[in-house]
């Protein structure tokens, strides 16, 4: 037993090395990275039970689970959060929605309740993903609150809406690239907050038709294909992302549809570089999926060191989309 022992536990203790390194891996350098990190919550909840067990029959090899949980507070860090409110004084408050094309469909309640109450939402700043809007509807949320407005990407599928006057905007895919990101410098008081609208690659994969049981047995490969094929793509729009920040010195929001869980590399990867919103000022799971595949975190705000966060939520009541929308406050520092 002893001699099976020391041979299990090096063996797990590296695969769960391995997994939790998946996140420091690009998966447009090693394709597999971004289906290894989905191992992270097993390994987690596998050692955490090892752990009880051993509570309760004391023995040397505890060192072992204990080390790996501490490994992976990170993980449970990005994950759970809880937080307080903090009291503030002058704020902005910053909203980000997927709006799922404008609910074109109509499955939710449709395109014009949404956009009542688009038009009713006070957050200074607006960022909206998968928008589509028309000018008839760019004028509605415009004007109800004095809204300044840059809207662009293919379709006109993203839109930045602000109370504060925009001074200078860009897209930085052509127009033809269905997703996409888009920046705005404001004017803030004496102060100028650079905002940038992300909407990284989407799986493509249809839920409906391809993550039943037997829709997954049949679509395996395709599904595992789009999955990876995606995971890439993300990493380089994040590269160049990333790239285009380089030289601002401005304090700087991003925010948006990144389609990538907390456990992933472009997550871990903007977090070096960035503070999570939700992480510092949010609280519970903050599921922002509102699809068929439940438990999904994919919509997030990250922002620099010139600022300061003091709420996040997840408006999990308004339903009107397959996310729901993500509010932030926050105040420029400096």
């Amino acid at each position: 037993m002893k001699a099976i022992s020391k041979i299990t536990i090096p063996i797990w203790c590296l695969l769960t090395l391995m997994s939790f390194g998946s996140v420091l891996v690009s998966p447009a350098f090693f394709k597999y990275a971004g289906l290894i990190a989905l191992s992270i919550p097993f390994f987690i909840l596998a050692n955490a039970l090892w752990f009880v067990l051993l509570l309760f029959k004391p023995s040397k090899k505890i060192i072992f689970p204990l080390v790996l949980l501490l490994l992976s507070i990170p993980f449970v860090r990005s994950t759970i959060a809880y937080n307080s409110k903090q009291k503030s004084g002058k704020t902005i408050s910053v909203m980000s929605y997927n709006m799922m094309r404008m609910n074109k469909m109509g499955d939710r309640g449709g395109a014009n309740t949404m956009r009542a109450w688009l038009q009713s939402e006070e957050s200074d700043i607006k960022c909206f993903q998968e928008f589509l809007g028309t000018k008839e509807v760019i004028k509605a949320i415009s004007s109800k609150g004095k809204y300044h407005s840059f809207v662009g990407g293919y379709g006109n599928s993203y839109a930045i809406f602000s109370k504060y006057r925009i001074i200078n905007s860009g897209v930085l895919y052509k127009e033809s690239s269905t997703n996409n990101i888009l920046y705005a410098d404001l004017k803030v008081d004496d102060d100028t907050l650079r905002v940038y609208n992300v909407h990284l690659q989407s799986m493509s994969i249809n839920p409906d038709k391809e993550l039943n049981q037997q829709g997954f047995d049949q679509n395996y490969e395709s599904v595992r294909r789009k999955f990876e094929i995606g995971s890439a793509r993300r990493a380089g729009q994040l590269d160049d992302l990333i790239s285009h920040i380089e030289d601002c010195k401005y304090p700087i929001l991003i925010v948006g549809d990144f389609n990538d869980i907390p456990f992933s590399y472009n997550y871990f990867k903007l977090s070096r570089h960035f503070e999570n919103a939700f992480e510092n000022a949010g609280n519970g799971l903050g599921f922002t999926y509102n699809g068929k595949i439940p438990f999904l975190r994919i919509d997030n705000q990250f922002y620099n060191d010139q600022i300061e966060i003091f709420d996040f939520e997840t408006l999990s009541n308004i339903d009107f989309s397959d996310h729901f929308p993500v509010v932030g406050i926050y105040s420029i520092t400096h």
